[in-house]
């Protein structure tokens, strides 16, 4: 029988699998800084995203393998996200404090380019992303 500490938790939160990956979020190291407080269970869901649209079944899974455990009365998570970052090229250099950048482009004018930027960045927004938006018409490269 399962004793209610930090390995338990973890034990029972390891058949949990992110959705889109299709593995463990302990072996992902997305399940961080379990603590048990008289029959509280909490601990950091690190998710790939801010905007994670499956952010609230995560949860749910989590706490439903939680709540199987003795002793359990109450489940807090808080939920964060480390978003992978690129690692920059050689010649160029980086935005300060520009993490990501989500280009949106087509070889042809009127087709819905600005339109689109914009649903995206309100939509990133919404999800709990900082945001900012460039609109430009970039042309190139010139011969020489």
């Amino acid at each position: 029988m399962l004793t209610l500490d930090a390995n338990s938790v973890l034990e029972v939160l390891k058949p949990v699998q992110d959705p889109e990956l299709r593995k463990s979020l302990v072996e992902l190291n997305m399940i961080r800084n379990v603590k048990i407080e008289a029959g509280t269970v909490s601990f950091t869901l690190v998710l790939t995203t801010p905007a994670c649209p499956l952010r609230q079944f995560i949860v749910e899974d989590c706490e439903r393998a939680i709540k199987t455990l003795p002793g359990v009365e109450k489940i807090d998570v808080e939920v964060t996200a480390e978003t992978p970052q690129q690692k920059s090229l050689p010649d160029r250099t980086g935005i300060d404090g520009v993490k990501n950048i989500v280009a949106i482009s087509s070889g042809k004018g009127g087709v819905g380019k600005s339109s689109v930027a914009v649903n995206v960045a309100v939509a990133l927004a919404q999800a709990g992303a900082s945001v900012g938006l460039i609109d430009a018409d970039i042309y190139g490269p010139m011969p020489p």
